[in-house]
């Protein structure tokens, strides 16, 4: 089964969850053979990857140990690892004993037994299922979407599904069941955001087959550094090259004096520059601020890295604009653009003429001035 060693590298291992409504007095005992004398952890590990153990306990020399939470396991989904065996635990607050009991190797084939949480019960049954093609694909897909509790449709999503464009539906099917039944969890939050980034990559994806050498320039219409609004269409009659940049990206800084150079050569015969940045702060990074202040300040300090970059990369030229939003810039998303620097360079009509001109930029401008 060397296909689900995949799974433990996923971006989106397990995430432990702060919400309450836990009974008093939570045991979690495990008899693992093969484990004797190492240590086990209960880690919660967040969207960013960032682990966090919750709980750690030596294993005894007969591979027994337990877990104790004296308040009560918070409802979540739990990592239980061992060395570098991991299992997986989804509780729902309700639990008082749970056992784990098999060899240690089960963990990472999920083989292991555990009583005591119906959620986990659930999930290794569905999980083992398929793995001995007792279940298919799409009967997999119905039992995640429509029949299973939502945190357990969620970890077989986010586990055997993945996060890819091709499993979009499924997962938005997930993520309301969730919403409407853990709402309060921090889980279903970051996972209808993650949701919100693949919906927009699917429609980048989309933009991008669109924009061709000969098609019109889509609109750009966004505030400029003082706050006014400058739209692509005001350039009509000039080439203007489009260039979607940032001033945390390298290349994108690196490529800057030659653009810079081909603007003062050619700026008095009719060539301008509209630049795109990427720069601010995205919705998935705004919420980690509970505090609007501290939100506001983080905002104006990517603002003023933005303005310092210009200053000091000595863009002089008008056409300066940002919505503040990383890569959820909406001009962005109809551009299809997923990597920067970026460049279109626009004819005089508004169709495009050049995609990515870079070395031949001077080349470019001067066929189409």
């Amino acid at each position: 089964m060397a296909f689900l060693k995949q799974f433990y590298f996923f971006l989106f291992p397990m995430i432990m969850v702060t919400s309450c409504g836990a009974l008093k007095g939570t045991v979690i005992s495990g008899n693992l053979s093969g484990a004797e004398n190492m240590t086990v952890y209960l880690d919660g590990v967040s969207i960013t990857q960032q682990s966090n153990i919750i709980l750690q306990e030596k294993i005894g020399a007969d591979g027994k140990f337990k877990l104790s939470f004296p308040d009560g396991v918070k409802k979540g989904v739990y990592r239980l690892r061992i060395g570098e065996q991991v299992g997986e635990l989804i509780m729902d607050g309700s639990e008082k004993d749970v056992t784990i009991s098999g060899k240690l190797t089960d963990l990472n084939e999920f083989a292991y037994t555990v009583t005591g949480s119906k959620l986990t019960e659930q999930y290794l049954k569905a999980v083992r299922d398929y793995i001995d093609q007792k279940m298919d694909i799409p009967a997999l897909t119905t039992y995640t979407g429509k029949t299973a509790d939502p945190l357990v449709g969620y970890q077989i999503a986010v586990r055997l599904f993945t996060l890819r464009p091709e499993f979009l539906d499924l997962h938005k099917e997930v993520s309301a069941k969730l919403t409407t039944q853990y709402g309060d969890l921090d889980i279903t939050k970051e996972y209808a955001m993650v949701i919100a980034q693949i919906e927009q990559q699917v429609k980048a994806e989309a933009a991008a087959a669109k924009i061709k050498v000969g098609e019109p320039a889509p609109e750009i219409s966004l505030p400029g550094p003082d706050g006014k609004v400058r739209k692509l269409s005001d350039y009509k009659g000039k080439v203007v090259l489009i260039d979607f940049w940032a001033s945390w990206c390298g290349p994108c800084r690196k490529a800057n004096p030659h653009v810079v150079e081909v603007y003062h050569k050619y700026k008095s015969k009719g060539f301008d520059i509209f630049s795109v940045s990427l720069d601010g702060i995205d919705s998935r990074t705004a919420q980690r601020f509970t505090d609007a202040a501290q939100l506001k300040e983080q905002m104006e300090a990517s603002k003023q890295r933005w303005l310092g970059a210009i200053a000091q990369d000595q863009l002089t030229w008008d056409g300066h604009v940002s919505d503040l939003k990383k890569w959820e810039c909406a001009p962005a998303g109809e551009y299809g653009v997923r990597s920067i620097p970026q460049t279109f360079l626009v004819g005089r009509d508004g169709k495009i003429v050049a995609i990515n001109p870079r070395t031949d930029l001077e080349q470019q401008v001067q066929k189409f001035l």
